[in-house]
């Protein structure tokens, strides 16, 4: 199993496989030396779930506050306490992803973007978002 090409080059954060029927397991495989946090879209409703979820997946220090601005450090942070090829957030069920809070949604778009771009310009480590 592949991805297509310039799946993970592109320059998007957010990546939607073309390939329907393709697991989570199975871009993890492909994401060979990436740190990657899966998360089910349907139990992610809103901005505490979604901070909660990535601060126990990415192992966020004690002191991550939780908030915007804190995720934004946290991600822009992570080769300093886990050391990858690079970062991926697998979400199924993407549709049901932060669907009830359009805002969050943008908020954590501008975010992961804003992060990714970081990441590569300092680190030359790519972050992306797996949408399945």
């Amino acid at each position: 199993m592949t991805l297509p090409s310039g799946f993970l080059d592109s320059g998007e954060v957010f990546l939607k496989p073309d390939e329907k029927d393709l697991k989570a397991e199975e871009i993890e495989k492909i994401l060979v030396g990436f740190y990657a946090v899966r998360l089910d879209g349907a139990g992610v409703k809103d901005k505490r779930e979604l901070l909660a979820a990535l601060a126990a997946g990415f192992k966020f220090p004690a002191y991550f506050g939780r908030n915007w601005d804190a995720l934004l450090d946290c991600l822009r942070s992570l080769p300093d306490f886990v050391q990858a090829r690079g970062y991926a957030v697998i979400i199924e069920r993407s549709g049901l992803f932060l669907k009830d809070s359009p805002a969050d949604l943008e908020d954590f778009r501008d975010i992961a973007e804003t992060a990714a771009v970081f990441l590569l310009e300092k680190y030359k480590l790519p972050f992306k978002i797996v949408l399945l």
